[in-house]
């Protein structure tokens, strides 16, 4: 079953640890013309749909306005049947606001390309013996690939670890977080709710991000984004989008490096 999340959103994800699938419901595209970047034809549509199922891709489910998001994998796409098929939430409150919504909005991400499409109402289906849901097939999908925005996601099975100097009341301390993802502008970090003050444009100096086999990264961050993430175990944890403010040409020099390391470890798997 899939998961929740809020910044005044509320995510749910398909397992109580990973939630690396991430993606945000505002996208690079912002502001910009989109028209080049939709595919219309049903055999384009589906062959994308195919290649997020087979890469167990995961995809935010945005509905109910910005209240509730459903962070889940596609589990199945019957071109026949005009259908895509994806996981549940745990939250059954969850569901019930799902089913409601009249129309939900999937954005995902495959092979450094941004996916999002917007599909009718969802219903009730069973998929290998479980509860799921399914929704018709869209009549457009936005597939957008900008470089410049390409984020790498940070391994499940080998944190990486972030330590940011925080100056509470009570007194300077570092507190270690994991990277999510990391980008040539900046990083996502989870962390403990309470652990990191919650304001938009908080800056951090001296922030440590420990990258295996690679070396230590110094650099400033400034946050731009927060997400309350609720996981199947009940556990919240906050995930915090993060700018790097001034950046060394050294520090993204090793930055570059390792997203190329990451890429080609996911090529060597697929």
């Amino acid at each position: 079953m899939a998961e929740s999340s809020a910044d005044s959103n509320r995510v749910v994800g398909p397992t109580g640890a990973g939630v690396s699938g991430a993606v945000e419901p505002t996208g690079a595209s912002a502001g910009g013309d989109e028209s080049p970047y939709l595919l219309h034809a049903r055999i384009d549509i589906a062959a994308v749909l195919r290649d997020l199922v087979r890469s167990r891709g995961l995809a935010s489910v945005h509905f109910g306005g910005v209240q509730d998001t459903l962070l889940t994998p596609l589990l199945r796409i019957d071109p026949a049947a005009g259908e895509i098929v994806f996981d549940c939430s745990g939250s059954e409150r969850l569901n019930q606001v799902l089913m409601r919504a009249s129309k939900l909005m999937f954005v995902s991400s495959h092979d450094k390309v941004k996916i999002r499409f917007t599909t009718g109402p969802a219903r009730v289906v069973q998929h290998e013996g479980r509860k799921a849901f399914a929704v018709r097939m869209p009549d457009s999908m936005l597939r957008l690939q900008r470089r410049e925005f390409y984020r790498a996601l940070a391994p499940v099975a080998r944190p990486v670890r972030c330590v940011i100097p925080v100056n509470p009341d009570s007194g300077p301390r570092n507190i270690e977080t994991r990277l999510h993802d990391i980008s040539q502008g900046g990083v996502a970090v989870v962390a403990q709710p309470g652990d990191l003050p919650a304001e938009i444009g908080a800056l951090y100096d001296n922030c440590r991000i420990v990258l295996p086999d690679a070396g230590n990264v110094v650099v400033n961050l400034r946050t731009a984004n927060m997400l309350t993430m609720t996981l199947l175990n009940g556990k919240q944890m906050l995930r915090v989008g993060c700018q790097f403010v001034r950046p060394s040409m050294s520090a993204l020099a090793l930055i570059q490096r390792y997203m190329m390391r990451l890429e080609r470890d996911r090529k060597s798997r697929d």
